[in-house]
């Protein structure tokens, strides 16, 4: 077929409410190389329980959940292999509407690493709990159960000896595969570690992949950075982030407690942004003195001195370290007081502001908060970068620099560089900002704050404060940028709803028409179009801005010649732009027939066909289409209206009639005339030949009279 259209003209432990997508009418054939099945099919139909089978080999068990595998964004089930009874499997039910880390999880699949709990296989399945399809994955069972559980019962015992052998090292070493091969973990806890064999001798991470990263994790067991924002914009980071909580986690596990399980977390947050997070994370608990200084180093908030890898990797083997030097903290040695709490630290200020920004801007421009900046450490420099700021506001009040949302968030970062972007109620860091879009835009349905982030280059102003970047950030950076740039465009297949596709690999289509489908590859998507379209308003288009942008996403083709066709002012242009795009989609992926999606396209092709001049061709067409809808077709029915040489001809015709009928009426003029014109060509005539006989006459008159004369 063609493959170009026509031209065209120039948390804690709880998951968040309201994340399972609303029902389908709420307003608003696989490449083998991926193990892709065919997509679930979901109808009103459907059972609402009973087993599912996954890749016709696995049998999850719905009425069977095992909640000592649980995460806190998915829940476990049984899982039967029907090859092998012997193999001890579990499965857990994604979320809907909660990004998955899917390219992890395709890496991970059937591979199996040390300190790791081993992913077997993965699939989108029609769920009965839920009514629509969600995301399976498929664990092997650790046979031991989990780590926490066993000490509780005092079935296992692990003691400071124990921790660099038993617990640290098997961790770590999982750590750096993941890392080196898709990232790092972000899901480091006590309940998310296992005994993988029943002498529970043989530690391991437990799953990651459900939900954005560190969106399961408690904020005490998060670095300080992203222990400040809101769990789904904590980002990815690095395996540093995951070294900290790997501290926390040897530090419940040596005590057999959490230090700090009864004080509110918005106390905490404040404890450690003013006193470090070690100090407020231990308190006044005796930790064995032989983990003091491991556990200090790793739990440094400081990114760029914390323990690496490498480090961690010697004290586990009993290798030389150099512990982390504490660095006195800088503090004012007076107060101050904002919305009745006292300050020591721009820190817990910047924080403190950034909850309260109509309060702050009065508050910055106060004379006792100038004051108090000029008697902190170094306050003179960050004062007249903030009297730069307050001026550059002032300038720009008829735009968004001047809001109070935006001044603040700029004084929060000068105030704290290492502090997350805090907006209008966000705190979130810059590799973040795809889940926090994904998420806000299934929960509140509005990702206007979200997308004034971009729009409003927050995250460039973020970067721009920091002296150095690491090779994290970098990456942020550069992601950033290419979605800045594919928010500036607005056709279809653009905007920011490509934004939320790109920014999260493995988001789901949130378009209304597939939503129950959790469509989220390419692969899925035209079955799940074809199962709408049966209950379908056939009297709309079957592509949105949101399938649009998710094909442009995930689809490994150039489609930029189809999209242009689909955003064109005129109206056969842009159906026959959806045609090429769907036509393309089912050719290239060699996707099976179509029946209820083909003929709704071939519902919608009328101004596609009128375009055409020659009557007859219309009706060849209009004949002809249906009996390609039922073959179920897209690429036939395109080059059926498509088809060059019959454009060229017709055009061709077009013109030739054209021609013919201007020479035909200059003909009729010419022999009839009109009006005015016929009557003084006539007068014209008969004057002419009135003189032409006058002078005749005269001739002859004049001939006779000199031959008389003569005579």
């Amino acid at each position: 077929m063609a493959e170009q259209p026509l031209d065209t003209e120039e948390t804690g432990t709880d998951l968040p409410e309201g994340l399972v997508p609303p029902d389908i009418d709420a307003p608003d054939g696989a490449d083998e190389s991926d193990g892709l099945s065919p997509p679930p099919a979901v109808g009103a139909s459907a059972a609402r329980g009973g087993p599912v089978l996954l890749r016709e080999r696995y049998l999850v068990d719905t009425a069977n959940p095992l909640p000592e595998f649980d995460q806190p964004s998915a829940k476990a089930y049984a899982v039967e292999d029907r090859r092998d009874l012997s193999y001890k499997l579990f499965a857990l039910a994604c979320t809907p509407g909660l990004p998955v880390q899917i390219e992890a999880i395709k890496v991970l699949k059937g591979q199996d690493h040390a300190g790791l709990l081993p992913l077997v296989d993965w699939d989108v399945v029609f769920w009965p709990p839920l009514g629509q399809a969600s995301m399976v994955i498929i664990y092997e069972r650790p046979l031991g159960g989990r780590v926490v559980d066993r000490l509780h019962k005092k079935e296992a015992r692990i003691t400071e000896y124990d921790v660099p052998r038993k617990v640290a090292e098997p961790i770590i070493e999982g750590l750096q595969v993941l890392n080196e091969a898709t990232g790092p973990h972000r899901a480091v806890r006590p309940n998310n570690l296992y005994f993988l064999d029943e002498d529970m001798e043989e530690i391991v991470l437990g799953p990651h992949v459900t939900a954005p990263p560190g969106f399961d994790q408690p904020a005490d067991f998060e670095p300080l950075d992203r222990a400040s924002c809101q769990p789904e914009g904590r980002g990815a980071g690095d395996i540093r982030d995951d070294i900290f909580a790997l501290a926390v986690t040897i530090i419940h596990l040596v005590i057999g407690y959490n230090p700090v399980a009864k004080v509110k977390p918005e106390v905490l947050l404040h404890q450690r942004l003013e006193m470090g997070s070690y100090t407020a994370l231990c308190g006044n608990t005796r930790l064995p003195l032989a983990l003091i200084e491991p556990l200090r180093s790793m739990l440094i908030d400081d990114v760029s001195v914390r323990w690496n890898y490498n480090e961690v990797n010697n004290w586990v083997t009993g290798q030389k370290t150099n512990p982390v030097k504490k660095l006195p903290a800088k503090r004012s040695e007076v107060p101050y007081r904002f919305r009745k709490r006292e300050h020591l630290t721009f820190r817990t200020l910047a924080w403190h502001f950034a909850q309260h920004p109509q309060d702050a801007v009065k508050a910055i421009q106060s004379d006792d908060f100038v004051n108090w900046i000029k008697r902190y450490p170094e306050g003179s420099g960050i004062l007249e970068t903030l009297r730069g700021a307050i001026q550059t506001a002032k300038f720009h009040t008829d735009n968004h620099q001047g809001s109070d949302d935006y001044l603040i968030a700029k004084v929060s970062t000068i105030l704290d560089s290492e502090a997350p972007i805090r907006y209008k109620g966000m705190s979130f860091m810059p590799d973040g900002f795809g889940p926090l879009l994904a998420i806000h835009w299934s929960r509140k349905g509005d990702p206007q704050a979200a997308a004034q982030i971009l729009a409003h280059d927050l995250p460039g102003m973020w970067f721009s404060s920091r002296d150095r970047l690491n090779r994290a950030q970098l990456d942020a950076q550069k992601n950033i940028a290419k979605l800045k740039g594919l928010l500036s465009i607005n056709d279809p297949g653009y905007g920011l709803e490509r934004v939320v596709y790109e920014a999260n690999p493995g988001f789901a289509c949130i378009s209304p028409l597939i939503i129950k489908h959790n469509v989220m590859v390419v692969e899925h998507l035209l079955p799940a179009m074809e199962d709408a379209a049966t209950s379908a308003d056939t009297s709309s288009r079957p592509i949105d801005r949101h399938i649009a942008a998710f094909i442009a996403a995930r689809f490994d083709q150039d489609i930029h010649p189809h999209l242009k066709a689909l955003a064109a002012p005129k109206e056969d242009t842009s159906i026959i732009g959806m045609l090429s795009l769907l036509a393309f989609l089912q050719w290239k992926l060699r996707a099976p027939s179509v029946l209820a999606l083909a003929s709704w396209v071939g519902g919608l092709l009328g101004p596609a066909i009128n375009a055409y001049h020659n009557r007859h061709t219309r009706d060849e067409l209009e004949k002809e289409i249906p009996r390609l809808v039922r073959k179920g077709s897209l690429p036939e029915i395109f080059n059926l209206i498509d088809d060059a040489e019959k454009r060229r001809e017709d055009g061709d015709g077009f013109r030739t009639a054209q021609e013919e009928w201007l020479e035909a009426e200059e003909e009729v003029r010419d022999i009839e005339g009109a009006g005015e014109e016929r009557l003084t060509k006539a007068e014209r005539s008969g004057q002419q030949a009135a003189a032409t006989i006058s002078i005749m006459l005269g001739l002859t008159v004049v001939s006779i009279l000199l031959v008389m004369e003569i005579m």
